[in-house]
């Protein structure tokens, strides 16, 4: 089975779709995504535009990036970036820090 780069098109016939994981590329008709998990070798087209990979697929810009949020962008719930240039750790970091720091090391008595 062929492994796909996340974010690269490929292409088979006259059909482009684009890498959402190792194994799975989606491609759009009439407007609706499409999974496929193709077990053949497909092409890889590197120079193309998404403005031109929507004209393709007969959608707008606007119509890819809500098609393409539900494979790419990442849950809220997972997402928790920090503020950019901070080097101060996260409470949990923080906290496991302290405990390491603090911890004592029980001798036996002879």
């Amino acid at each position: 089975m062929p492994g796909f780069e996340i974010g690269v098109v490929y292409k088979k016939g006259s059909k482009y779709f684009i890498a959402v994981d190792a194994k799975t590329l989606v491609t759009c008709g009439k407007g609706r995504a499409a999974e496929v998990r193709p077990s053949t070798r497909y092409d890889m087209v590197r120079k193309i535009s998404v403005d031109d990979l929507c004209g393709h697929w007969g959608i707008t810009l606007d119509q890819f990036d809500v098609l393409m949020c539900s494979y790419i962008a990442p849950s809220q719930e997972t997402a928790k970036p920090r503020p950019r240039g901070s080097r101060r750790p996260r409470e949990a970091d923080e906290e496991l820090w302290k405990r390491h720091r603090t911890g004592r090391i029980a001798k036996p008595r002879l």
